[in-house]
């Protein structure tokens, strides 16, 4: 039997068509015409048992001619040919016990039979199952997880407000308690666990991407770089290199000054031979 999720979380009445053999609806079970009757068996004088000797020993077995009835019917039902029994479409209605599992197999009497029933049970594109436990994904933006706040999340039974606490990572759960599925084999419900998953915006206003930048400035805890930041709290960029730069020893100035009086000397040398 094919089941959605809900249908196999929650349970759910279905109908479903089986082939049976059951009472030959005709002759009710009976096995002759209705409004005909049987005849006394005389080859086993009603008792279903004949008796065959064969020289000292005594064997009764089954008697041949009416086949252990007693009776001969002499005008057989045309539906089961005497047999009482027919193959039967039945359409039953099966009560599907919440919490029942893909593959689980339960079983069922129609009439004076019993039938096996195996549920497959479908994917579902929001929750994925752990037993009587379900999961979810839940995606919030940058500014819920960094300052909190709530959203609404798909429950099993209904939708849920969450409470989003600020400095919330991607990677945790938040977990419901109770909101799973029923235990099939105890008491009390499973839980329901809330992935939160924090969506990144692609694009950004030219406010936004100011505001990040502002931010990503006064960082402490950032390792490497950041595109389109010149110099960031943790230390390194391009803003404090050319500070650096710009800060020259007093040995370097000397060497600097000394370089250009060389210059300076060797033009003068120069002028003095083409004046000449």
């Amino acid at each position: 039997m094919e089941l959605t999720f809900t249908q196999a979380a929650k349970g759910v009445n279905k109908e479903i068509a089986v082939n049976i053999e059951d009472s030959c609806q005709r002759c009710d079970g009976k096995g002759h015409e209705p409004g005909t009757k049987v005849q006394h068996c005389h080859y086993c004088s009603g008792t279903g048992m004949e008796t065959i000797n064969t020289g000292p020993f005594v064997m009764r077995s089954t008697c041949r001619r009416c086949g252990g009835r007693g009776s001969v019917m002499v005008t057989p039902c045309v539906s089961c040919r005497g047999s009482g029994q027919t193959k039967q479409r039945r359409t039953v209605v099966v009560p599907v016990p919440a919490g029942v599992e893909d593959g689980q197999t339960v079983r069922m009497p129609v009439g004076k039979k019993e039938i096996f029933i195996s549920f497959r049970v479908q994917k579902s594109p929001v929750f994925r199952r752990e037993g009587a436990d379900i999961h979810s994904d839940l995606f919030i933006s940058i500014a819920q997880a960094i300052l909190g706040g709530t959203a609404r999340a798909q429950g099993l039974y209904e939708t849920v407000n969450i409470t989003i606490p600020a400095g919330i990572q991607g990677d945790q759960r938040i977990r419901l308690s109770g909101k799973g599925i029923p235990r099939v084999n105890s008491y009390g419900y499973g839980d329901h666990y809330v992935h939160i998953k924090i969506r990144v915006p692609k694009r950004l206003t030219d406010r936004q991407r100011s505001l990040v930048t502002s931010y990503a400035e006064d960082e402490t805890d950032v390792e490497g770089t950041v595109n389109g930041v010149t110099n960031t709290a943790a230390g390194g960029g391009a803003k404090r290199q050319r500070s650096e730069a710009r800060q020259e020893s007093p040995e370097e100035g000397q060497d600097k000054e000394e370089g250009q009086d060389k210059e300076e000397g060797f033009f003068s040398k120069l002028k003095r031979m083409f004046s000449s």
